[in-house]
């Protein structure tokens, strides 16, 4: 079988974590004797517009990108939008025509996933499509949401990263998969001695590491030796950078800039708790693959979050963009108020859900489903 992979996000160069979930999928895909390609945007300039990746074929389209990612502007620019989908509807059809492809799979449903939806309804191609977080942020309402219902509607099949994301209409009948988890965080040991705090989602504002680096000070003011690990880079690095110096707390922050996927482990060997202060998401990878190495979890308390976190028990959930409130569970958590063997529980019991080869075999199956 060959599948077609449509996705806003996929590695752009060596050393690139964007859409890194995406690749990680596609390998274990090509592992179970699919054959992948994958279709993208060309965002930077250092990225060629065909490479082979570990026997997946990785073309991207052009687009006026001004070498930044769309969900990293303040509003979606209109012409760039327009000229990505055109670009990316002709790339689609003309690899549809030189690939026959038996199955398009779209990764986030704008607006790869429109792309996808629509090249395989001209092409006779089945399509599926998976809904990710920044999905519902950005099509809540407007022309977007209207794009969107489309897309799913054009869908052979949808699925959902998490359960709340069925309560759109248009997803109503979308299957849940989770994403998944590499292996290796399973096999991490925390140091749970540590007072060493890790944060790995991308300095953006909607993953809001302001309220983090708030908290720091009154951490600090009872746990005198926390140290703060901030794994990612993003469009507010240099604010937060200036807002650590102004609250004086640089030598216990460490900015560790882009990380690549596999050294995050090690990152988590030296902590004991993990932090995610989004103030939307799905089903966070990143909170997924902290809870696999079995740190204690805090995270906003938002829907996708309480999905995966039972407070107090396996876990501790703050009210959005309140450094106080966030403060007070760092502390209970650097207290050890989550007994280990709690974290080893839940780590054993997300582990079957959440494996590559599991997420990736029944992805299969939906594939043979609509391709039949």
């Amino acid at each position: 079988m060959k599948v077609l992979v449509v996705t806003t996000s996929y590695p752009d160069y060596e050393g690139s974590n964007r859409g890194m979930f995406i690749r990680r999928l596609c390998l274990e895909l090509t592992k179970q004797g699919l054959v992948v390609v994958v279709l993208t945007p060309r965002i930077f300039k250092q990225s060629p517009y065909f490479e082979e990746d570990d026997g997946i074929k990785v073309h991207r389209f052009w687009f006026p990108s001004r070498e930044t990612p769309l969900n990293q502007v303040a509003s979606i620019p209109l012409i760039p939008m327009l000229v990505y989908m055109i670009s990316g509807f002709f790339k689609a059809v003309h690899l549809i025509m030189k690939e026959r492809p038996d199955v398009i799979h779209g990764n986030w449903i704008v607006p790869t996933g429109l792309i996808a939806a629509l090249a395989g309804f001209f092409m006779r191609v089945a399509v599926i499509n998976t809904a990710r977080g920044m999905d519902m942020r950005i099509s809540e309402k407007g022309l977007i949401r209207h794009l969107f219902d489309l897309a799913a509607r054009l869908s052979n099949k949808v699925t959902v990263v998490s359960e709340t994301m069925k309560k759109r209409a248009s997803l109503k009948d979308a299957e849940v998969f989770s994403s998944g988890v590499d292996e290796k965080f399973f096999e991490v040991s925390p140091d749970y001695e540590s007072t060493t705090v890790l944060y790995t989602r991308s300095l953006e504002p909607v993953y809001d590491a302001e309220t983090l680096i708030k908290c720091i000070p009154l951490v600090v003011e009872k746990v005198p030796e926390a140290k703060f690990i901030i794994a990612g880079t993003g469009s507010q690095e240099s604010q937060l950078k200036r807002l650590a110096q102004k609250l004086d707390i640089e030598k216990q922050v460490n900015f560790v800039g882009l990380v690549p996927n596999e050294d995050v482990v090690s990152l988590m060997e030296k902590a004991s708790v993990y932090v995610s202060t989004a103030t939307a998401d799905g089903t966070s990878i990143a909170l997924l693959e902290a809870m696999a190495a079995g740190l204690i979890p805090i995270a906003t308390d938002i829907e996708a979050n309480r999905q995966l976190i039972h407070h107090e028990k396996d876990g501790f959930l703050f009210k959005p963009k309140d450094e106080k409130d966030l403060a007070a569970k760092l502390f209970s958590a650097l207290s050890a108020k989550i007994p280990n063997g709690i974290l080893e529980e839940k780590k054993n019991g997300i582990k079957n859900t959440i494996y590559w080869s599991n997420i990736a075999n029944k992805f299969i199956a939906i594939y043979n489903q609509a391709a039949n």
